[in-house]
């Protein structure tokens, strides 16, 4: 039977790709001219130059830098925690009061709690995309470790998933291409200054006014107490739009990778080649479907932390507004598209190979207290690694977080 090629999402981006130098000998010849004096800290530079880097580590270090510029910027800037020796007032301080005057408003990096939540979704969105990465590249050979390569009737078969997993990666090769990933990051920079200027124009919590002033008053006293104020702290404005930029574009192409990869579930399940679980071994306590799970869980983390992140700022940075309701919803469409889509493929195609197993069972040994005793056990395991419980409390979450915002905004009007 011929071999099985694998998928390769690490193509959408280098920087999903690990990097694992191996002609050590220019370095071991530069080290030998050294004075033997020399030779161990040189030895010492070198294994930390040459050490391998993942796509994880990469993405952790990048965000990290991010994050302690960010930091090192508000620190510098005189606005990362509150003022010290004035009267001015924490923004969030007048919710709940009937305040008639605006004394001093104070919003630093760390007072601005939805900025702080705006920025953690931010920094973690390359590690969700990472994590998905990781897993597809996985998903075929976890199919054929637990047998799915069993399921294909012939060499034809095996030849016709290999063109369509060729074609898959080439897909991915076109998404992390520097003429597609230009224009990408292009777009997501315009957005993202977009979305500041929006801000910048409109000011900052309109729709969280807990004063007797009018709107137009309290939106622009807080927008000038604001860390990211264009006019009082461009550096924090432009470090905010570049951390949009990242993170809009990761998310933009963990998108595009999971339609791709929506795409060849479908047709690799038409072709009998889909989520196949284990049914005689359990491996990994999940029916060696632990890629799956991993999947699974980081796209339900990823969707219902990007929710979040958008709810955020459309209803508490932004004035609410009757058509950004339609934005989010639009936002929602394309998650559960991405997120319940491949999951009905995948339950439905490990149910059959359940089913077939058990058919297989009673083909062949008939029915006797050992084959009975093997298909409870197999139907006591979950049809995919993920339980039906924990997916429906994901799902009611995501549904039904756009409440809380909204619920918060009437409550303090």
């Amino acid at each position: 039977m011929g071999q099985l090629e694998a998928l390769e999402p690490q193509r959408i981006g280098s920087i999903f790709r690990s990097f694992e130098p191996t002609d050590f000998r220019p370095v071991m010849r530069w080290i030998r001219r050294l004075p033997r004096s020399r030779r161990p800290a040189a030895r010492t530079m070198i294994r930390l130059l040459y050490f391998p880097l993942t796509a994880k580590t990469k993405i952790l270090l990048i965000s990290g830098a991010f994050a302690v510029t960010l930091l090192g910027l508000a620190q510098a800037g005189g606005v990362l925690g509150p003022p010290a020796g004035t009267d001015r007032r924490w923004a969030l301080s007048y919710l709940g009061s009937d305040a008639t005057d605006l004394s001093g408003v104070s919003l630093s990096l760390l007072q601005d709690l939805a900025g702080l939540v705006i920025l953690a979704v931010i920094f973690i969105t390359p590690v969700f995309c990472c994590q998905q990465v990781q897993a597809i590249a996985e998903f075929v050979q976890m199919n054929e470790r637990n047998g799915g390569a069993a399921r294909l009737l012939d060499e034809r078969s095996i030849r016709r998933l290999n063109d369509l997993v060729r074609k898959t990666n080439k897909w991915f090769r076109v998404l992390g291409r520097k003429r597609v990933s230009a224009p990408i990051m292009l777009a997501m920079a315009i957005g993202t200054v977009s979305l500041y200027a929006f801000v910048n124009t409109h000011g900052l919590m309109e729709t969280w006014n807990p004063t007797a002033l009018p709107d137009r008053v309290w939106r622009s006293n807080v927008y000038d107490a604001w860390w990211a104020n264009w006019h009082t702290h461009p550096e924090m404005a432009i470090a905010l739009c570049v951390a949009g930029t990242y993170a809009f574009y990761f998310l933009s192409k963990q998108l595009v990778m999971g339609v791709v990869f929506t795409s060849y579930l479908y047709r690799s399940w038409i072709l009998g080649f889909g989520v196949t679980p284990n049914t005689e071994y359990n491996s990994d306590g999940f029916q060696g479907l632990r890629p799956l799970r991993r999947f699974m869980l980081w796209t339900y983390g990823s969707a219902l932390a990007h929710l979040i992140g958008l709810l955020i700022l459309f209803t508490v940075w932004l004035p609410a507004t009757p058509w950004m309701v339609f934005l989010i919803l639009a936002v929602m469409m394309v998650d559960m598209a991405v997120i319940v889509y491949p999951s009905s493929i995948g339950y439905h195609s490990a149910l059959a190979a359940k089913q077939a197993y058990v058919q297989s069972l009673h083909e062949h040994h008939g029915s006797d207290e050992n084959v009975d005793e093997a298909v409870a056990k197999v139907w006591s395991q979950p049809v995919l690694p993920v339980t039906t419980r924990k997916a429906m409390t994901g799902i009611a979450l995501y549904l039904f977080a756009p409440a809380v915002p909204a619920l918060f905004a009437v409550l303090f009007q």
